[in-house]
């Protein structure tokens, strides 16, 4: 063996014990042959429990580093799950779709199966991801929220499996990713369709096998995840023209659920402009917030195409202009809906 182009003549190991185990080697080298032949045996002995005791605590330390890395990204995560639950509200409506809908929620939520949720933009495929998750029995567990289409492509496996510090150019630092954070919860995969092909079978294994492995290491870990994915595309179609994998499509479509469109369940439309006009009047301190009867037929009749996304922006941009007009006080938005609708 050469140390630094000379040759090391003596070398003598000394195996490190903590309890039962064996945490490692202290090598000790030597330029001069025969160095260690006389050590005593004490001496080893000290040495070696000295060591392994040093050795322990620096990998008790660095264990409980990463421990509280892992729960500041898990609270982080549980953070913008309440936030972004808070956001978008509850989900509304009374009509046969929608009950419906609930029905299957309820029944797939019961359940541990890889769901599908499928449906327009804007027809509330988050909140049946969150309805889902708050409705399981991992309701108490983390529901880690991805959207597949808002990260870059070369960060997107980093982002799903985390990585190890000097992984690549800009890891500065281990860091958790989404699958780890979701361990005993739930992973909501949004707009899964848009996942480039290259990731989709890394994605595949991990979903079969529960198993992921950090970029930059060798070894596999193993986690407890239900995963729930979101998409507005067909991907029957994505399938067929060769954009998404088969293999994986039907490893995520096991439970398919269909989010109505806000036109196939008309019936609810007075019911949500309602619960939008009001979390908006509380937002812009409005005394009161009036749709009139015929602002609301107006409403029901109109084909919403952006679905109940463009409802509640459409009730919220009339009110926001109304309230020029009356600052406090009663606030009709019946004149600015028109506007908003021709």
């Amino acid at each position: 063996m050469a140390w630094w182009g000379r040759i090391i003549r003596s070398e003598y190991g000394i195996p490190l014990h903590f309890g039962n185990a064996l945490l490692g080697v202290l090598t000790l080298d030597s330029l001069e042959p025969h160095e260690f032949d006389f050590l005593d045996a004490a001496f080893i002995n000290t040495l070696g429990e000295l060591s392994a005791r040093f050795l322990h605590t620096a990998l008790y330390i660095e264990k409980l580093d990463q421990q509280h890395l892992h729960t500041q990204h898990v609270l982080q995560a549980v953070s913008e799950q309440v936030s972004e639950q808070h956001q978008h509200g509850e989900m509304i409506g009374k009509s046969e779709a929608m009950e419906k809908l609930k029905r299957v929620i309820r029944l797939a939520a019961s359940s541990e199966l890889t769901i599908l949720i499928q449906g327009e933009s804007g027809v509330g495929k988050e909140l049946v991801a969150r309805a889902l998750h708050f409705q399981s029995a991992r309701h108490g567990q983390p529901l880690v929220y991805v959207n597949c289409a808002a990260i870059a492509s070369h960060l997107i496996e980093s982002e799903l499996f985390g990585h190890v510090k000097g992984a690549f150019t800009s890891a500065n630092r281990d860091r958790d990713g989404k699958f780890l954070l979701a361990d005993g919860g739930t992973l909501f995969l949004d707009e899964i369709g848009e996942l480039p092909l290259e990731i989709q079978g890394t994605l595949l294994r991990a979903i079969q096998n529960q198993e992921i492995q950090v970029v930059g290491q060798d070894k596999s870990r193993k986690v407890n995840v239900r995963v729930i994915a979101a998409t507005n595309r067909k991907l029957e179609d994505e399938v067929k023209y060769k954009r998404f994998r088969a293999d994986l499509y039907h490893r995520l479509v096991v439970f398919p659920i269909y989010v109505p469109t806000l036109k196939e369940r008309q019936s609810d439309i007075t019911l949500l402009a309602g619960y939008f006009a009001e979390k908006t009047r509380r937002s812009l301190g409005l005394q009161q917030l009036i749709l009139s009867d015929d602002t609301l037929l107006q409403l029901t009749r109109y084909n919403w195409p952006g679905n109940v996304r463009e409802l509640e922006h459409v009730v919220s941009r009339a009110a926001l202009y109304a309230r020029e007009e009356t600052p406090t006080g009663i606030t009709v938005i019946k004149r600015r809906i028109s506007q908003e609708l021709t």
